[in-house]
């Protein structure tokens, strides 16, 4: 009997671990409604809208439900009137708070997710659908703001809005995280060895000796909280 749950037991968790490798893809036919393919939960970063509040440069505060859409690559809000909107004054504002997720805008890259903070400078996450198939997969240091706009124009609207795909052939959209690097002064850069060593301008010699030894990767989110807490303890 005790062999029997075991058995089973593992069978659940193995189900499990296949499910979650499965909703990383998403095979979207002509004229289907994407909503309906991606569940809620799998295209937003929280089970539901949460108390978020804005902060705009000019020191004033907005309020409202908020949430971060994978498939937009940015926060939504929603309105006096129940509608789920995109922010369309995203140059004003300084950061956005859900909960106790913190968010800052990057222009060409949209909301960046600040994962930790080390010292001072933070490392920012960013997840979002990227659309497959016939379509390159831009290389880390090739992702760029024509890349990210390619990955989901094609079943959000300008008014971001859902629509139909107008192609013939069936659509495959990939879960992918990009990282960044968010320094003191708020200033949002894409994680990589140039841009790490622009921000410890004092400490490249011991920082390039450590990237050298350690071998790492800047698309890996350990390896970066490994890289920012060595650089975060140098003096």
């Amino acid at each position: 009997m005790k062999c029997w749950f075991f058995l089973l037991f593992v069978m659940l968790i193995s189900g499990n671990a296949v499910r979650a490798q499965v909703n990383d893809i998403y095979r979207v036919k002509n004229g289907t409604d994407v909503t309906k393919v991606i569940p809620f939960e799998e295209r937003y970063q929280f089970a539901k809208f949460k108390d978020g509040r804005v902060l705009f440069r000019n020191g004033k505060i907005s309020k409202a439900m908020m949430n971060y859409s994978l498939v937009h690559g940015e926060v939504l809000f929603v309105d006096a009137k129940k509608d789920t909107l995109l922010f369309t004054d995203n140059e004003y504002i300084s950061n956005i708070v859900i909960g106790d997720a913190l968010y800052y805008y990057t222009k060409g890259h949209g909301h960046v997710h600040a994962i930790k903070d080390f010292n001072g400078v933070k490392l920012g996450k960013k997840q979002f659908l990227v659309r497959m198939g016939n379509e390159k997969y831009a290389s880390y240091e090739q992702y760029s703001s024509t890349s990210a706009i390619s990955s989901y124009t094609s079943f959000i609207n300008s008014n971001g809005n859902f629509q139909d795909l107008e192609s013939n052939v069936k659509v495959v959209l990939k879960r992918r995280s990009i990282f960044f690097l968010i320094d003191p002064n708020d200033r949002v850069m894409l994680a990589t060895r140039p841009n790490l060593l622009k921000i410890y301008t004092k400490n490249k010699r011991k920082l390039n000796a450590y990237l050298k030894e350690n071998q790492i990767s800047f698309e890996k989110e350990e390896d970066l909280k490994n890289v920012l807490e060595f650089a975060s303890r140098l003096e």
